[in-house]
């Protein structure tokens, strides 16, 4: 399910597995999540998402219409990684 299954990338830099979005090396160097994080969000802000190389499981519920576009979870997922300890 976390094995990347497009023949192309997704978005220039990202690819699918079965159910979830993968972080490649790109996007990883570019942001917090590492490569190899997968993640899926809902319509209404909800967003999930499992960083097997930092060991951290991700789950941020909202319910928010219209919906800031992944901005609250961007943002709390970037004070979650700054204070984890490298």
């Amino acid at each position: 399910m976390t094995s990347p299954q497009l023949p192309f990338l997704y978005n220039g830099e990202d690819n699918f597995g079965l159910s979830f979005g993968i972080t490649s090396a790109k996007s990883a160097a570019r942001d917090v999540r590492n490569e190899g994080t997968f993640a899926w969000g809902g319509f209404f802000g909800t967003e999930y998402w499992v960083d097997p190389k930092a060991k951290l499981v991700g789950l941020i519920m909202t319910q928010q219409t219209p919906n800031s576009h992944g901005d609250l979870s961007h943002k709390l997922e970037q004070i979650i990684y700054s204070s984890l300890e490298n």
